[in-house]
């Protein structure tokens, strides 16, 4: 009966690992960096693509970097000569796709940044709360 008991138990935990290993989004950041703030200032910027590799398309909604306060999802727009930043609610990753975060383009808004780790971990959060989380560098602005 023991024996019995372990096995269903067994089977039990390894369904719920197959299942959610498969709920997760499989999200890869490649070349992520936060850029160091320029001293007595307490916001930055971070870069770098992030692949879905996962076979939904997945919706960021939310971001946090350790070390600092807040963090947004911005792009840059030009109109007449003009450069604007303006903050996106949301970013969508298609299946299989990949989205860019680079400078003078979609980014992340670092504020508050009391103190930067060396190597920062930063959170990426979907519509459905499901959160993965990555290890940044972080760059001077002029290397």
């Amino acid at each position: 009966m023991k024996s019995n008991q372990q096995s269903t138990r067994f089977f039990a935990i390894i369904f719920t690992l197959l299942l959610s290993s498969s709920v997760v989004a499989e999200l890869v950041v490649e070349e992520g960096y936060v850029r160091k703030p320029i001293p007595g200032r307490s916001m930055s910027a971070a870069f770098m693509t992030i692949n879905n590799t996962g076979k939904d398309d997945v919706i960021l909604k939310t971001a946090a970097i350790e070390g600092a306060k807040s963090v947004e999802i911005h792009t840059h727009t030009h109109t007449d000569g003009v450069m604007r930043m303006r903050q996106l609610h949301e970013l969508t990753i298609s299946a299989g796709g990949s989205v860019v975060l680079e400078p003078g383009g979609l980014h992340l808004m670092i504020f508050g940044i009391e103190t930067l780790p060396d190597n920062p971990q930063l959170t990426l959060c979907d519509e459905n709360n499901q959160c993965s989380e990555f290890t940044l560098s972080v760059r001077k602005l002029v290397q």
